[in-house]
């Protein structure tokens, strides 16, 4: 339970810096299916997504996977320029 409130900490943080904040502001709706696990590939009820999560902040790493892989985490290793450019179609 405290490793995956540490973890929730640290989620934070790394979406506070690392964050993709226009995609994030952009696509909200779809980041809170993926969250409540109601798109297309995991469709939970809401219980079972909170249990779903919980069991998530258990790998930390896994879960900065997938959101860096949909978007809404950048990579450390890009630069300002490549994240301008990243988001340069969103407008």
């Amino acid at each position: 339970m405290l490793q995956n409130l540490q973890n929730l900490y640290r989620l934070c943080m790394i979406l506070k810096a690392r964050g993709n904040w226009p995609l994030i502001r952009k696509s909200k709706n779809q980041l809170w299916d993926f969250i409540l696990c109601r798109n297309g590939l995991i469709q939970k009820p809401f219980f079972s997504a909170m249990i779903y999560w919980f069991q998530m902040l258990k790998s930390l790493d896994i879960l900065i996977w997938r959101l860096e892989t949909f978007g809404f985490l950048f990579s450390p290793r890009l630069s300002n320029e490549d994240k301008k450019h990243i988001n340069h179609l969103l407008k």
